[in-house]
């Protein structure tokens, strides 16, 4: 299967000397291979991680939405407006991940991950989850850069304003400077890119890969007034604590996930089950939830103005902070920490 992109091409062209004498862009109609079925992306990924499973998350990035009324309202208001309406003001900054992941609702101490305990769960929407992933000759060939944002738009015409705020906050998410010291951090567009990377941050490209269960749905899961209990705790990662990598899907017309390190961190698989269960009449929140949560040891460098220091009476570095992954996020451990 293939999409129809607008792809930017640049073509450097080369002065007499060997100088460079500048820079053209050029928009021509090509036809873009994707990974279009399981058995594809299997074939790729059996070859550099034999016999590993493949994290439901990435899996859910072959597949089309299941039509529902929400993604049906979804799509059309993404992509039920031209291009060619967008404004300079439709292209500011609304939303970046780093800050949504700072909602103190969002995050957790490691000592709530204990058999026992009860949390009101909060667990983040999963953002872009079937964007098709390209292939990486040409993911490497688009300018992901907020300077191309108009050059990028092109490509993915129509495009609503809506669609143009994500677009535009994604690619500045990508530009932002570090948000955490010592964070490594970087935006793949394709499956080969977000491997490579997480190698190079770990050191080995003896990786496994983790994602949540299914059992959390796409939308997140937001309970102020029922409780969970933890069931049962796993450690994926040893107590001493590993480095690890998170990527995150963003908001994009193609695959595009944001990947960072902030370590180390404990990464743990928690079961949680519901006050009341399958008891309580047309609830929107699971009974029963499997998903994987990860805590960052270190934390001497994080926001000291983040309202979950006040919450515990804290201060940076003086206890981790830990939150759940979402349906499509991709986590990466060295196979020997795991």
């Amino acid at each position: 299967m293939c999409i129809v992109l607008f792809l930017v091409s640049f073509l450097v062209a080369t002065a007499e000397g060997g100088r460079d004498a500048g820079l053209v862009t050029r928009v021509k109609e090509t036809i873009v291979p994707y990974y279009a079925s399981p058995s594809e992306l299997n074939a790729y990924w059996q070859s550099v991680f034999p016999n590993k499973p493949i994290p439901s998350s990435i899996l859910d990035h072959l597949s089309a939405p299941s039509g529902n009324k929400m993604k049906d309202m979804e799509k059309e208001h993404y992509w039920s407006v031209y291009s060619d309406r967008l404004t300079e003001g439709d292209a500011k900054i609304f939303h970046n991940w780093a800050h949504r992941i700072a909602s103190e609702k969002l995050l957790y101490p490691e000592t709530v991950f204990t058999a026992g305990s009860k949390i009101n769960l909060y667990i983040d929407r999963a953002v872009a989850l079937h964007s098709p992933y390209l292939h990486r000759d040409i993911a490497d060939s688009i300018p992901m850069s907020t300077k191309n944002f108009t050059d990028i738009t092109a490509m993915f015409a129509p495009v609503s304003p809506s669609m143009a705020r994500d677009m535009w906050s994604t690619l500045s998410s990508c530009e932002h400077p570090r948000e955490v010291a010592g964070e490594q951090k970087a935006c793949t567009t394709s499956l080969e890119s977000m491997k490579g990377f997480s190698a190079l941050a770990l050191g080995t490209g003896d990786l496994r890969a983790f994602s949540t269960s299914l059992d959390v749905p796409e939308e997140g899961i937001s309970s102020p007034s029922q409780r969970y209990e933890v069931a049962a705790v796993r450690a994926i990662t040893p107590k001493a604590a590993t480095n690890t990598v998170t990527c995150h899907s963003m908001s994009f017309p193609v695959a595009l996930f944001y990947c960072h390190a902030v370590n180390p961190t404990r990464i743990y698989e928690v079961t949680l089950k519901r006050e009341g269960g399958a008891s309580i009449p047309e609830s929107r929140t699971p009974a029963m939830v499997q998903a994987v949560a990860v805590c960052h040891v270190n934390t001497s460098g994080f926001d000291p103005t983040l309202r979950y220091w006040v919450k515990l009476g804290l201060k940076p570095g003086e206890a981790s902070v830990c939150h759940f992954l979402t349906r499509g996020d991709v986590l990466w451990a060295p196979a020997s920490a795991t």
